[in-house]
């Protein structure tokens, strides 16, 4: 029974230093609706975009992050507005979109970055990503008066794999 114990607190302690050195990522979102806008026109930018999209159910690549880049997966969770576009920019420059249960992704250079999701309404978040880890940006989705309105979510990486094996592969191209 004593040594039960023993292994008992052993793997407690080492449980809580395992979690007490995994880094937690601090998204940071603004308090007042002056702020949101400031950060929504730094990490939105000042340019429109319309995109065509497809979702491809026959393919569901999941890359590993590189070495000297931060992989970002976008993913939108919901079928609520299927049809609606919801567009991710970061630091001013538009990524991608997705529409009901799709993901998307792409590298970036480790530090701070400003995101913007963007359907009926704009919500933007910062946060500093690492090289060669992975982060899993949620696009949440309400409905809202006349789109699906959005609002982003970094989740961790237990719930963003399990999120991102029910989603489909989003392709997008540029609207002339």
């Amino acid at each position: 029974m004593k040594n039960l114990l023993l292994l008992i607190t052993l793997i407690f302690i080492t449980a809580s230093a395992i979690s007490a050195q995994a880094p937690k990522t601090e998204v940071n979102r603004p308090q007042s609706e002056p702020e949101m806008q400031a950060l929504a026109r730094k990490a939105c930018g000042t340019t429109s975009i319309d995109y065509d999209a497809e979702t491809k159910k026959d393919r569901h690549p999941t890359p590993e992050a590189p070495p000297d880049k931060a992989l970002i997966y976008v993913m939108r969770t919901t079928i609520i507005g299927f049809k609606i576009h919801s567009k991710l920019a970061v630091d001013g420059t538009w990524m991608g979109t997705n529409r009901g249960k799709t993901y998307f992704f792409f590298t970036l250079d480790p530090g701070q970055h400003a995101f913007c999701s963007e359907s009926e309404n704009q919500d933007a978040v910062t946060f500093t990503v690492e090289a060669g880890k992975t982060y899993y940006l949620q696009q949440q989705v309400k409905a809202g008066m006349w789109k699906a309105r959005t609002k982003l979510a970094l989740l961790d990486e237990e719930k963003g794999k399990k999120e991102l094996a029910d989603l489909n592969l989003s392709v997008f191209t540029v609207k002339k």
